[in-house]
């Protein structure tokens, strides 16, 4: 099964580099049909409406020169821009040639089985160009996964536009996508902020102060975590199929109405398998911010470092019941966890074990409800929907967004209230 990887905008290309190092890690461990072309080029586009990010990509990227789509400016931090494209400027290309390069990306596949979309939720770009790439995946391959990593805001905010365009993208994301990683920055510089204060910072390249550039590489690691080959999806003779990605939507998010999935990770060289799963339940929130119990769906543990083969015992054991009661499952789902393990632990430092936990809970709803709540103020202002307007996001696609969200709520809630 081939995966096409698709980096949006300047987060989606910024993550791109420590995403692709612990890929190239992996294809070093036999892996290299997982990630790269039979001739050796990364199955990877790069698209971005500016240069400064995509041409400074380290030059060990093996990157095929039609799959790096520049534009000539960038998109303003607006959505619609972003969505629309530049048609004045002459600068209306972007989507056409990203569009033709995933066409031939495709193609070369033995099996292509979907595309992994890497973007942010604040930006022009990767909200409103991602969103729309998305869209028009959707129509032209309608039988093949499309899962969005999205990284989301801080709430202290970036630009003041942030909030309509997150809440624009989630709406098309939740009509397109298979399934959304959703990537809160505010959740991970607090977990690295947590980790500096520890002293449990090694792995990183703090230096006693936090930088974005932290931040893309502990989401780069949790990424890995879950797409990086595992054991339990390989074959009888130890040939991973790459089914990784696929298997996490198929057991996460199974209903088109709760797409969700948030993910935590700790690595170390000292702790037991008990140890990491008691670190993993901690860093997951407990509560929301009105103080109500978070509830999971479903769940998967990935366990890599697993060289002695005795994580799924230890699992089945003494852990399971600990992992059910921290993360407090719905009682419907008979089956809610699923567990994977891998021997080597390619995304951490030589002979360390790290387990990441993908979880389709209410966690992140707050997340969503900050993001509409601070969209509606505005809207009810009428503040900066001009600019909207002017490209072609109309009052209807905005009311469409907000009931979207709201629908994503709802859902959440009916599904996990006892």
């Amino acid at each position: 099964m081939s995966t096409v990887h698709i980096h949006i905008g300047q987060c989606g290309n910024q993550m791109s580099i420590p995403l692709w190092k612990n890929y190239s890690n992996s294809c070093d461990k036999g892996a290299e049909h997982l990630f790269k072309s039979m001739d050796g080029w990364q199955r990877s586009i790069h698209i971005d409406s500016e240069s400064k990010v995509i041409y400074s990509l380290p030059k060990t990227f093996k990157v095929r020169e039609k799959n790096i789509i520049v534009g000539k400016r960038g998109r303003g931090t607006n959505f619609a821009l972003g969505y629309t494209g530049m048609t004045s400027q002459g600068d209306d290309h972007l989507m056409e040639e990203s569009m033709e390069a995933v066409r031939k990306e495709t193609e070369r596949c033995d099996m292509y089985s979907g595309c992994v979309v890497y973007h942010s939720l604040s930006g022009g770009t990767g909200s409103g160009l991602g969103s729309h790439l998305i869209e028009l995946m959707r129509d032209s391959y309608p039988c093949s996964n499309i899962l969005s990593c999205a990284v989301a805001p801080c709430a202290s905010g970036e630009s003041p536009l942030q909030n309509y365009n997150a809440l624009l993208g989630l709406h098309w994301l939740q009509s397109y996508s298979d399934s959304i990683i959703l990537l809160p920055n505010d959740y991970y510089i607090n977990h690295l902020n947590h980790l500096l204060q520890a002293g449990e910072s090694s792995n990183l390249e703090m230096h006693g102060q936090l930088s974005f550039q932290d931040v893309n590489k502990t989401i780069a690691n949790n990424l890995s975590g879950v797409f990086l080959p595992t054991n339990s999806l390989s074959t009888a003779k130890g040939l991973s199929l790459g089914q990784e990605p696929w298997e996490l939507i198929r057991t996460l998010t199974p209903m088109p109405s709760t797409k969700f999935i948030t993910l935590t990770q700790h690595t170390s060289k000292k702790l037991s398998w008990e140890g990491l799963t008691s670190k993993i339940l901690q860093y997951n929130p407990k509560f929301d911010s009105n103080g109500e119990p978070t509830r999971a769906l479903s769940a998967t543990v990935v366990a890599r470092g697993d060289a002695d083969n005795t994580f799924l015992s230890t699992m089945k054991t003494t852990q399971e019941r600990k992992i059910k009661r921290g993360l407090n499952f719905v009682d419907w789902n008979p089956y809610p966890i699923d567990y994977w393990r891998a021997k080597a632990n390619t995304i951490g430092s030589k002979e360390s074990r790290s387990l990441t936990l993908a979880i389709n809970s209410t966690g992140f709803l707050d997340h969503v409800q900050t993001i509409l709540s601070r969209a509606l103020i505005k809207l009810e202002s009428r503040a900066y929907v001009h600019w909207y307007y002017r490209h072609g996001i109309s009052e209807e696609i905005f009311q469409e967004s907000v009931e979207t969200l709201g629908r994503i709520l709802n859902e959440y809630h009916m599904m996990t209230k006892t």
